[in-house]
């Protein structure tokens, strides 16, 4: 369900539709695994600019979980 501009669709059928907090969350299992992190990059400067002009631009969760998948920390362990 990857889009070429930078994001995860909700649906195949809705590429439209984008939930910027959901795609954070998978950019952080994305970072967790160590897998695609080119999407990883992309993801996270698409939603830097995106903006939905819904009560969603400024949800608490929606800036958490933004800077999470930036700056994901101890939320993910890299083993060797």
């Amino acid at each position: 369900m990857w889009r070429q501009d930078g994001y995860f669709c909700r649906q195949l059928d809705l590429p439209h539709i984008k939930f910027a907090s959901t795609n954070y969350g998978v950019s952080i299992g994305l970072q967790a695994v160590g897998a695609m992190p080119e999407r990883v990059e992309l993801l996270n400067e698409f939603f830097e600019s995106y903006r939905s002009g819904d009560e969603y631009d400024r949800a608490a969760i929606t800036h958490v979980m933004g800077r999470n998948s930036h700056f994901p920390g101890d939320l993910i362990q890299h083993r060797a």
